[in-house]
């Protein structure tokens, strides 16, 4: 009867203090014995049937060859036990190749089918039948071409080591799966309920299938520990596998998934997948969809696991989020364990409680802050905490929006004195919200809205940007300017993944995320007439959700604030409209734009105040009127900040003269 992984369980690991011997000497014994019998069919023409057994029925108390354990894990017959025992002795003994020299015709030491037939006890024409285990599960194959019976029969490699008693490694599975130890005692998540869960379903009969799905959060580390320490409770290795790195056809991941499971009935390995991106999905399913054992899934929720042909028990675990004390515990447990964190440093461990409570660490994330620490002066330390964690977490943000590096503070801005409070104020919130929300539970109070968000509307050049820069600045974020006009998509459904992962990235850090151009997204509803306008709609929806439920601060900027939605504008906490500057306002905004090494020559920043431009403009005309100073070899003067300032008007399509003395 063939094997099947529903009715099979791997065999117990046992002790390799004196087993190896005891298999060695088994084996030998055995190859002996199929020698001498092979000799004597040879020599007086006997039948195998009248010849002892080459393979003991009852091996040594308490002892189990490798071949026999082989053998019952695959549910081979005797025919196909003792023909194991042929292609295994041929590759490890010279008088049994020699034997078999003897006994063919033609002189060849090759193991065949017809030579099985002839020499080998209750032999059974449909052994190497596709259906049966030695073909099967791939442990022994036979040369293409010619007839059956006289095809050479090779055992696989893997197969080979095991009955040897060797640790080896498949090389079918080399560069596609990696064999992981768990970690004696189950490392850091061991006692996790989730690991304890997982590894009773692992080890449960209630279903021989069972696809476990690790989800959430956004450190891999964690999953990979919970696995490991699952694995660990159950005495399992696990075959790790990156989903990005399956590629090939059907037949290709066929093969995989059929080494896959009989590693997993040889030695107890499970697969775990970690598949991190929904472009990951579909290869990891269609490996999953050929395999017939258990597996782990790390990473996305996978529901397509759901539509697979062949029934599974398919249990999702979500891992939640590190609380910002156990973050706080991580990293200082990290740090008191490395050398220099053995003398307590009060003010590195203020530093800690506070990167642990903005940013969420993962195990990765620790050992680049601890590395930096350990590099640190010890003045330095408590700073580099904050700087270290802060570049840890940027991770998959980088390659969704730009970073701006932010250099403005509010005493750049020139703005009314109440544009400026509401832009402290946002800040104040910003950096208050933990202590508020969760410390003072006000959280519990106000279950909705305690996301921050601002719009900032004006022309273009009047500051939005600047304010999120220094925003930013004064709260020591990380700023990122996302393109709402590039994330709308115009294919069904991509806009809402678009922006699942831009914040699922944002998350590990509350950067300051700067929506240029929220109209596009935001602009008012029109009547739903097919489904690009019901799904538009269903998009603004989805990112209102995110945005409120964002921890971080997230600032939406709009030309043209009359063309929002009403509706969407009621939910924004802060409002913050930029006026065009008037000339008091831009003479100020000219004299903070020449920093205090530059060389001036005769500026007239009045004169200059009546230019009708804003402060973007003003900031392009003066470094224009820099660098032709640098290439004259001069001051920068007025007549430079004239000349580029008619250039800015001429890129603007504005008459110069005509804006003299007011806007036109």
């Amino acid at each position: 009867m063939s094997a099947s992984l529903e009715h099979m369980r791997p065999a117990p690991v046992t002790p390799l203090s004196s087993w190896s011997e005891l298999n060695r000497q088994w084996l030998v014994a055995a190859i002996r014995r199929l020698r001498e019998r092979i000799e004597a069919l040879s020599a007086d023409g006997a039948t195998p049937n009248t010849i002892p057994d080459c393979i003991e029925a009852q091996p040594a108390s308490g002892f189990l060859p490798a071949l026999i354990r082989c053998a019952e894990t695959f549910g081979l017959s005797p025919f196909e036990r003792e023909l194991l025992l042929l292609v295994a002795g041929l590759e490890l003994d010279q008088g049994l190749r020699a034997a078999v020299g003897r006994f063919n015709t033609n002189g060849s030491p090759a193991a065949t089918y017809g030579l099985a037939l002839a020499v080998l006890t209750q032999s059974h024409w449909d052994a190497l039948s596709p259906e049966r285990p030695l073909r099967r599960w791939r442990i022994v194959e036979s040369q293409a071409g010619g007839l059956l019976t006289q095809s050479v029969l090779r055992l696989d490699e893997r197969i080979l080591h095991f009955i040897a008693g060797i640790a080896a490694r498949d090389a079918h599975l080399e560069g596609m799966a990696s064999l992981v130890e768990p970690p004696k005692g189950g490392g850091d998540a061991a006692g996790h309920p989730l690991a304890q869960r997982t590894a009773a379903l692992l080890d449960g009969n209630d279903h021989p299938r069972p696809v476990v799905v690790l989800h959430g959060g956004t450190d891999a580390t964690a999953r990979r520990d919970l696995v490991l320490a699952a694995l660990a409770e159950c005495g399992r290795p696990a075959l790790w596998i990156a989903a990005h790195g399956l590629a090939g056809d059907g037949a290709t991941l066929s093969l995989i998934a059929r080494h896959l499971d009989r590693e997993h009935l040889l030695t107890g390995a499970v697969p775990a997948l970690s598949v991190n991106a929904e472009a990951e999905e579909t290869a990891a399913l269609d490996l999953i969809a050929r395999m017939e054992g258990p597996a782990l899934w790390l990473g996305t929720p996978a529901f397509g696991l759901s539509t697979l042909p062949l029934r599974r028990r398919i249990v999702r675990y979500e891992l939640p989020k590190p609380g910002k004390r156990q973050a706080q515990a991580r990293l200082a447990t990290h740090w008191q364990q490395s050398a220099l964190g053995e003398s307590r440093d009060p003010d590195v461990d203020a530093a800690i409680k506070r990167a642990s409570e903005q940013f969420h660490l993962t195990s990765q994330s620790l050992e680049q802050v601890i590395e930096r620490l350990d590099t640190a002066t010890p003045a330095d330390r408590p700073a580099t905490v904050w700087a270290a964690a802060r570049e840890a977490v940027r991770g998959g943000l980088e390659a969704l929006a730009q970073r701006i590096d932010t250099r403005v503070t509010f005493d750049d801005l020139v703005l009314p004195s109440g544009q400026t409070a509401t832009l402290r104020d946002i800040a104040r919130h910003l950096r208050h919200r933990d202590l508020v929300y969760e410390d003072w539970e006000f959280g519990r109070k106000h279950q909705l809205g305690q996301g921050l968000v601002a719009l900032f509307a004006g022309e273009p050049g009047t500051g939005k940007t600047l304010a999120a820069e220094a925003i930013a600045s004064e709260v020591e974020l990380d700023l990122y300017r996302v393109d709402l006009a590039s994330t709308v998509s115009k294919y069904i459904g991509e806009t809402e993944k678009n922006l699942k992962r831009l914040f699922d990235a944002a998350e590990a850090s509350g950067a300051v995320l700067l929506f240029d151009e929220a109209d596009a997204l935001f602009g008012k509803r029109s009547e739903v007439k097919d489904s690009h306008d019901r799904y538009a709609n269903i998009e603004v929806a989805y990112l209102l959700q995110r945005v409120e439920a964002y921890r971080g601060l997230a600032i939406l900027t709009t030309n043209m604030k009359s063309a929002l939605d009403r509706a969407f504008l009621r939910r924004i906490r802060f409002v913050v409209t930029f006026p065009f500057p008037d000339m008091a306002a831009r003479e100020q905004i000219w004299r903070k734009q020449f920093p205090p090494v530059a060389p001036l020559g005769d500026i007239d920043f009045v004169e200059l105040s009546r230019l009708n431009l804003a402060g973007g403009h003003i900031r392009s005309v003066a470094l224009a009127a820099a660098f032709k100073a640098a290439e004259k070899g001069s001051a920068i003067d007025q007549e430079l900040l004239i000349a580029a300032a008619r250039e800015e008007f001429a890129k603007m399509e504005r008459n110069f003269s005509t804006t003299v003395g007011g806007r036109p």
